[in-house]
């Protein structure tokens, strides 16, 4: 399973990817939103992580690309320190399958890759 990640913060991206890595999946970085309309239409991952506060495209209208191109067969998952409940349902309409806020807890991605759905 191929996972891409969308976040401005490398550290925090990096991190994630390694964790992920270290999980037994492939994991793709980018660090804005552009980039990932790019790098989702062009490798057709299966789970996409974007952060919503990031340069070129925010991570709403990177999902909502993305949704265009892929349709329902790529989950798409928001990760962000954006937690209210205008953002959760921005991340709604924009098309997410889930809206996490970070500090993200390692089980949830744990259960998406290895349950193959969204928690």
């Amino acid at each position: 399973m191929q996972v891409l990640i969308a976040d401005d913060n490398a550290d925090a991206v990096d991190t994630l990817a390694a964790f992920i890595e270290m999980l037994g999946y492939e994991a793709k970085v980018v660090y804005d939103g552009a980039a990932a309309v790019e790098a989702a239409t062009r490798e057709q991952p299966e789970v996409v992580i974007l952060d919503i506060g990031m340069p070129k495209l925010n991570g709403w209208e990177a999902c909502k690309k993305i949704r265009a191109i892929q349709g329902k067969k790529v989950r798409i998952v928001a990760l962000t320190g954006w937690g209210t409940d205008v953002d959760r349902k921005r991340s709604e309409e924009a098309g997410f399958d889930a809206h996490w806020v970070k500090p993200l807890d390692p089980g949830e991605i744990m259960n998406l890759l290895k349950d193959d759905q969204v928690h």
